[in-house]
């Protein structure tokens, strides 16, 4: 089987692509015939060895977030589960033609899901509604900006937090990225590469600024959200794919009267009970909500997602396929 690996940190061109021989499920696992991979931001860091938590260590072959079919099982695992089409996050190893999973952290594809949006729903999905229902419990009538709105979390928490009856202000960088989020229904789009972005918002807001700004850019201009926050507001952070940001004040807080969190999916996922996927698997089989996928490579291609995506070069969500509609 085919299968990416990553031997040491760096630039895209660390991973290469090796024939190896095809897995066996040990106790208390699936083996899964990957369909889709979805490119994520995940597989970027551990490449290039910026984060710690969670990193699979090296060798490993990325592939944070994936969808296949089980076609075999091991010990001490329900031999139902074969043939079943389930979905993987956060276990590694979802680009190559087999992956072994446990089988208590595979889920079930939902019905009417179609292979593509089964390999993109899993982080994405839930973290939009989490963002906007459980970290910003955002009420209607309120301003929500969302920076990367041109991505595919940014894209889809645009469309939850419209449904919430929240003024959504999209947040990207430079034309092409704004008018490629124009499509999901922000009332107002501003380059955040623009210094004066936050004196934009709060203009078109009556001077008062948004009441959740939600970032997984961070980066050295992390603290122009200050400028942009309504008194007591919030901004959450869920990511620092722009870089780490500079120290922050803690007078400023005070001054502002406004929050700061950090967001991790899976810690809000532990107290939600599972509202977020009952709410995004019938928003998304309806097709009322969407998650933009706008590009797929093929595995042998892996190392040009990676670049792309360091180069800010995508929009939606990014696919590498494997088995494809198997």
């Amino acid at each position: 089987m085919r299968s990416a690996i990553i031997t040491e940190p760096g630039g895209p061109e660390v991973i290469h692509v090796e024939h190896r021989d095809r897995p066996d499920p040990g106790p208390g696992e699936v083996r899964i015939q990957v369909a889709y991979a979805a490119l994520n931001p995940l597989d970027n860091h551990a490449r290039a060895s910026r984060i710690q938590w969670m990193h699979p260590g090296f060798p490993f072959t990325p592939g944070f977030e994936y969808a296949g079919r089980v076609d075999a099982v091991g010990q001490d695992v329900e031999p139902g589960m074969v043939g079943e089409r389930v979905a993987v996050n956060g276990q590694w190893g979802g680009n190559a033609d087999y992956a072994i999973a446990p089988a208590n952290a595979v889920n079930r594809v939902p019905e009417g899901f179609d292979w593509p949006l089964a390999a993109s729903y899993s982080t994405c999905a839930y973290t939009a509604w989490l963002l906007i229902h459980s970290a910003g419990k955002v009420r209607a009538g309120q301003v929500v900006a969302i920076h990367s709105a041109a991505g595919a979390v940014g894209s889809l928490t645009t469309q939850v937090a419209k449904s919430a009856g929240a003024t959504v202000v999209a947040l990207a960088g430079g034309p092409a990225k704004l008018d490629y989020a124009r499509q999901f229904g922000a009332d107002h789009l501003f380059d955040y590469n623009q210094e004066t972005w936050p004196q934009a918002l709060k203009e078109a807001t009556g001077g008062r600024g948004a009441d959740l700004i939600i970032d997984g850019n961070a980066g050295p201009n992390a603290l122009r959200n200050l400028d942009a926050v309504a008194p007591q507001g919030n901004i959450v952070f869920m990511g620092a794919t722009a870089g780490q940001a500079p120290d922050l004040n803690v007078s400023a807080l005070i001054g502002k009267c406004c929050s700061v969190t950090g967001f991790v999916q899976y810690i809000h996922q532990m107290t939600s009970g599972g509202a977020e996927k009952t709410a995004m698997h019938e928003k998304l089989a309806s097709g009322e909500w969407r998650i933009p996928v706008e590009k797929t490579y093929s595995l042998e291609q892996l190392a040009d997602a990676h670049a792309a995506w360091e180069g800010r070069q995508l929009t939606g969500r990014t696919l590498i396929e494997l088995g494809g509609d198997i």
